[in-house]
């Protein structure tokens, strides 16, 4: 397959083509223009690039511009919803349970009520307990992984001083990243949150209470 991809690619470009197809999370697209050939490695989705997306991609790669075009940036943000890397992540490197918390055990709570156990994703602390006052201002609370579906739970949650329901929200919230994930608009704009994520968000049986408990405690968390 990648010889034949080689070749349409390298007629649509019509110079001498070095092709590398990789398997990597990090690395979608890559050029470099040499004086005798193009050097390009391109991640395996697009092995299934649709033929307009191959044109406007050989033009990019034989005109030399510095900037992807975005009908090649829509296709990679669109085709990395469909990548699944889990099986890459070392289980054992995974930390659920907490000085105060487990976050498989509020996991499980949330899937059951929320999602009637349909997500199969994975979660684990991440950070430091003791976060200094200068550190706060940037403290990211939940992240998630979509490629790896994992997601990562801020230790300096892990806390009696933190409400369970504000545990549970922040993994819902991560939970809500895989089922209604962003997307590029036909401006070319990256939407995270959509108006569909924000109304499930809302559903979560404690949002008033944490919305409140957040803007009660928001000095003293992050100042």
């Amino acid at each position: 397959m990648k010889h034949s991809f080689q070749e349409h690619l390298q007629r649509l470009l019509g110079n001498k083509l070095l092709l590398k197809i990789n398997d990597n999370r990090s690395t979608m697209l890559s050029v470099k223009w040499e004086p005798d050939c193009t050097k390009v490695s391109l991640h395996r989705i697009f092995l299934d690039a649709p033929g307009n997306v191959m044109e406007v991609l050989a033009c990019y790669l034989s005109q030399k511009k510095d900037s992807v075009p975005k009908e090649v940036r829509n296709y990679i943000e669109e085709s990395l919803k469909t990548l699944d890397y889990s099986h890459k992540v070392d289980r054992s490197e995974l930390y659920t349970t907490g000085d105060c918390f487990d976050l498989e055990e509020l996991y499980d709570q949330v899937n059951h009520e929320y999602f009637s156990g349909s997500l199969n994703l994975l979660i684990t602390w991440f950070g430091k307990k003791r976060v200094s006052k200068s550190q706060r201002s940037r403290l990211t609370l939940g992240l998630f992984h979509d490629q790896l579906k994992l997601i990562k739970v801020n230790r300096f949650l892990d806390t009696q001083t933190i409400p369970e329901f504000l545990v549970s929200f922040v993994i819902y919230h991560e939970m809500l990243h895989h089922v209604c994930p962003s997307y590029v608009d036909a401006k070319g704009t990256h939407r995270i949150h959509t108006k569909e994520f924000k109304a499930k968000e809302e559903k979560f049986r404690y949002f008033d209470a944490v919305q409140q408990w957040m803007g009660e405690n928001q000095n003293a968390l992050f100042d």
